[in-house]
């Protein structure tokens, strides 16, 4: 503090004293000159003060500039680094964000795919066996009409078959009958041998069985059948060209056997559904059919068919019931086609109770031409 007054009162009096004091002073004795040296010499030390303390002080700003400089510069630095390595790290967490959307989506429609298309998720119960299933019903059933047609052609009653003698015809089913038939009352009256399918030719429950073609029981429906079906029709030998009572036996043979088609291919029909084949399997229409239906309403497949629908998604549970609604269809087109041969039926069965005619003509008629025709050739 004291050196600072010193200064101070120094700068002053050589603000002061510099001319205009020395103009004051007068004289030149030693105090004066004392005086004038130590005005000289504290202007010097105040001047070198001053100097010293420019100096100093510009390199101090100098340095401290520099230092600021320096520490912006640096702080300059460390944000730019800082902002790169937040903007990399802020476009490295969008990437990132990116791929996990992108991999949650990827991972969403796998999943989606799965549930909608897999054998256990999505299409419904058993796709590849309910096909495989569905396909030989479908085909098994398209082959039955063929079938029944040529079955038809087995009865001795075929539309438009006549036999040689009726008489001989209807021996020719007791003769099978007894060979093949025979109850145990005949058996014990001694007419023939107890059968092992004791009155199977007269058992109608034998066509609604499963049976393998051409075993004895499936005999027994065709010999069932042509006893339904009546006594079959006799030609009548023509020497010298048909007369005109001959023509309307046939005419009425023909009605008869028209009408008669058609119970005729119904029961065909019947005993063809119920016929097992080696080619599905040693099964029937009928079995095949109820399997199928079984898979919905019973049996083990049933309970199989309830267990795996529990884990369907919903695209299974729509599958799985467009599955029931096609075998629904395709059943109510079997009744369609059932119902149109019960119509038939019963056409057939009004044509006949309606026209008297047909109540035992045919075999008046027979009688008349055969002695229509023996007479003929008498004269």
């Amino acid at each position: 503090m004291k050196n600072w007054h010193r200064y101070a009162l120094t700068m002053f009096l050589a603000a002061v004293g510099t001319g205009t004091t020395y103009a004051a002073m007068y004289g030149g004795g030693p105090a004066e000159t004392f005086v004038k040296s130590l005005i000289t010499s504290e202007t010097g030390t105040v001047s070198g003060a001053i100097s010293t303390f420019g100096s100093s002080f510009g390199k101090a700003m100098t340095l401290q500039f520099e230092q600021i400089i320096s520490a912006v510069a640096v702080a300059t630095k460390q944000e730019a680094l800082a902002g790169n390595t937040i903007g990399t790290a802020s476009t490295q967490s969008g990437q990132q964000l990116v791929n996990a959307v992108a991999s949650q989506r990827e991972t969403a429609q796998v999943t989606k795919a799965y549930l909608d298309y897999s054998p256990q998720m999505g299409q419904g119960y058993d796709p590849c066996g309910t096909q495989a299933k569905q396909q030989s019903l479908d085909q098994y059933f398209d082959s039955l009409p063929a079938a029944t047609q040529a079955r038809m052609t087995t009865f001795d009653t075929n539309p438009g078959h006549l036999v040689a003698s009726t008489s001989q015809a209807m021996q020719q089913r007791l003769d099978n009958h007894r060979n093949n038939y025979c109850t145990s009352s005949e058996a014990q009256a001694g007419l023939c041998t107890l059968s092992q399918v004791p009155g199977g030719d007269t058992d109608a429950s034998l066509l609604f069985q499963s049976e393998p073609a051409g075993s004895l029981q499936d005999k027994a429906r065709d010999a069932y059948i042509q006893h339904v079906l009546g006594a079959p029709a006799a030609a009548i030998p023509v020497s010298e060209g048909p007369t005109a009572q001959g023509q309307a036996y046939l005419a009425t043979v023909n009605r008869e056997q028209s009408l008669l088609s058609i119970p005729a291919y119904s029961l065909a029909r019947i005993e063809a559904e119920n016929t097992q084949s080696a080619a599905y399997g040693n099964q029937s229409a009928n079995d095949v059919l109820t399997l199928r239906v079984n898979q919905y309403f019973g049996g083990q497949e049933a309970e199989q068919w309830s267990s795996a629908l529990s884990a369907q998604s919903a695209r299974g549970l729509l599958v799985e019931a467009a599955k029931m609604g096609g075998l629904e269809v395709w059943v109510h087109h079997q009744q369609y086609e059932q119902n149109q041969r019960l119509e038939a039926g019963l056409a057939a069965l009004l044509l006949t109770e309606a026209d008297s005619s047909m109540k035992g003509t045919t075999g008046a008629a027979q009688q008349k031409a055969m002695r229509d025709q023996v007479s003929t050739q008498i004269q």
